[in-house]
């Protein structure tokens, strides 16, 4: 298979199927791999992201033996939209995807140790799941955290500032209104791979549906406020289980110092710094990306036995 088509064509044998809740319908995908499986890894996307982005590095799970799981959050992909307008990124507090985070891990039963992989904002719902969830903890062998969002670079406005006029915008009655101006243009902060940074758009040209806009302002508060949850003592310390944090060291998008901070709180985790990677550490060039998977491979077998 070509680069392009382990990156754009989704692995054979995989499934899709639907999960409701709350009457909100859910897409999700399975993915095992041929033979017996080493384990299995739950994998949860960032914000404006969708299953499809994610043949590459579940491909890559695969050739480490691993079967994968994973689910469209509420919202975007081909899950359920929460507006009329399907463009608006939109969440009415973070705790819903909690929930279904919940309920999608509960589906799954998984062939040998079960690991939970995210990105981004997959990484930020994936940390607070585990802090407030005994049970799926207990279900979990481990957890990765690639350019967790945890601190959002919000410029000089700074987060607690940025979370001010959010909230104030919500209770203007404002929370439904898409944040002002387009996403991208100029240098791509999300990956310096010049063929991976446009397999997104190649994507959606595909498939327009799985297109999504900037967050509404609602979205941008209840990130905040979760945000804010995560910073209070005791919560991330709850999570006693291996977690392996990877940091992408030249990310603009998220904080790399709010992911060391949050690695050092964590009671049994590794950090991994990928010091030139940008903050889409699984879509980046090559020679980083192999840095990220030789501290998986080390970290499954020093910290999982596998």
């Amino acid at each position: 298979m070509s680069d392009a088509a382990r990156r754009l064509q989704p692995p054979p044998g995989g499934t899709f199927d639907r999960l409701l809740r709350g009457g909100i319908v859910l897409r999700t995908a399975a993915f095992p791999v041929a033979g017996p499986a080493r384990g299995t890894v739950a994998l949860l996307t960032g914000r404006n992201e969708f299953i499809e982005k994610y043949h590459e590095t579940v491909a890559d799970l695969h050739d480490r033996g691993f079967d994968v799981h994973l689910m469209d959050w509420r919202g975007q992909g081909l899950s359920a939209r929460l507006l009329p307008d399907r463009m608006k990124g939109h969440v009415r507090d973070f705790a819903d995807y909690v929930d279904d985070l919940e309920a999608f891990v509960d589906r799954i039963a998984p062939r040998g140790p079960l690991i939970l992989m995210a990105h981004s904002m997959g990484g930020h719902i994936l940390l607070r799941a585990l802090a407030q969830r005994p049970g799926l903890r207990a279900r979990a062998a481990g957890a990765v955290l690639c350019s967790a969002m945890l601190a959002i670079n919000t410029g000089a406005l700074g987060p607690r500032g940025a979370g001010r006029v959010a909230r104030a915008l919500v209770r203007l009655g404002l929370g439904k209104r898409a944040f002002p101006g387009k996403e991208g243009g100029g240098e791509n902060v999300l990956t310096s791979d010049p063929e991976r940074a446009g397999d997104q758009a190649a994507l959606i040209a595909a498939n327009p549906d799985l297109d999504l806009g900037p967050p509404t302002f609602g979205w941008l508060d209840a990130a905040f406020r979760s945000m804010a949850l995560l910073a209070r003592p005791g919560l991330v310390e709850a999570v006693d289980m291996p977690v392996l944090v990877a940091v992408a060291g030249s990310d603009r998008v998220v904080v790399p110092a709010a992911e060391r901070a949050v690695a050092a709180r964590l009671p049994r985790s590794n950090l991994l710094e990928i010091e030139a990677a940008r903050h889409e550490i699984l879509k980046e060039r090559d020679d980083l990306r192999a840095q990220f998977w030789a501290g998986f491979d080390k970290w499954c077998q020093a910290a999982l036995g596998l």
